[in-house]
Order: C-alpha cells, then structure tokens, then sequence
C-alpha cells in the first residue's frame, strides 16, 4: 500500500516543480500541452517521506487546497488509469462536464452527497482519502458497509450501501 496525492497544479505555480522532483508521478491527462496549460493540470504523485514534495505538504498545504491524498494498493499507471475515469461528470441534462474532483471542497462536498453507485469508483481506486479544508478540517473517508468520515458512519443517500464490484 502507498500513499498518493492528486495534486491541483492550477492551485500554485510552484507545485508542478515539486511534482517534477519527485521519482514517480505522472498527469492525469494525456496529450502535448504548452508549458503553461500543463503546470495547471492535475498531477498524481506517489508520495515518498524522504521526498521534498512530502515535507512541503505537510507543512504549507492545509488550508491551500492544493489536492487530495489517497491510499492505496495499486500502482501509480494502475490508479492514474482508475482516476482518469471519474475525470468527467454528466450533468442532469446530459452535458458532459470537467469534474475536479482533486479539489479537496469538490471531494468532500462530492463524497457526502454520493450514491454507492457513485462513489464506488472511487473506492475501487483507493480505500481511503485525505481531504485537507483548513482551520484544522481534515478529513478521511473510507468505505466500510458505507461510507465514514474520521472513522463515524455517515448517513447514506438514496441507493443503499453497498459499493458495487
């Protein structure tokens, strides 16, 4: 099991060449982008402690909403491919929509409102995330029978409980 991040590259000029320091990390997105547009992108970074990446995190990142951390047993081509996938949301209408979900506010607003069907993708990726909102607000979210925060079991919407394989 390792720990990941997902970073928002657009949140902060100087994350892209942290990410680029770090000996794996690879864009959520494919294809030749300018300099410019590709720093702004989403970025998933395995996270190594002895890395200058993981002490700047720890230390300057709450509050900042610079991405999400996630937990889990695949590689990082493996999880990059699972999360490439909930990249795009389709709204009511049918329009197909951007879906930041590596903002931490967009997560966890996201997360608390899910069907099962909805989040499961999610948790078939990683067994847990790390959101980070400020003012002492971080959260983790698992999924146990339902989904829990902080290790307490939060009411489940409309759909049940179970994550679907």
């Amino acid at each position: 099991m390792s720990w990941f991040a997902v970073v928002d590259g657009a949140r902060d000029p100087r994350l892209v060449g942290l990410v680029a320091q770090t000996a794996e990390h690879a864009c959520l997105y494919s294809g030749d982008y300018d300099e410019q547009t590709r720093a702004a992108l989403p970025w998933l970074v395995r996270v190594d402690v002895d890395e200058p990446f993981a002490e700047t995190w720890r230390n300057h990142e709450s509050g900042r909403f610079w991405g999400i951390i996630c937990h889990s047993d695949r590689s990082l081509a493996d999880l990059r491919r699972q999360l490439r996938k909930v990249t795009t949301a389709r709204l009511p209408g049918g329009r197909i929509v951007l879906f930041r979900f590596w903002d931490p506010r967009v997560f966890s607003t996201f997360i608390e409102h899910a069907t099962p069907e909805e989040a499961g993708p999610f948790f078939r990726a990683a067994d847990s995330f790390i959101v980070d909102l400020g003012q002492g607000d971080r959260r983790r979210y698992e999924w146990s029978g339902g989904l829990r925060r902080n290790g307490m079991a939060i009411a489940a919407p409309a759909g049940g409980s179970a994550v679907p394989a």
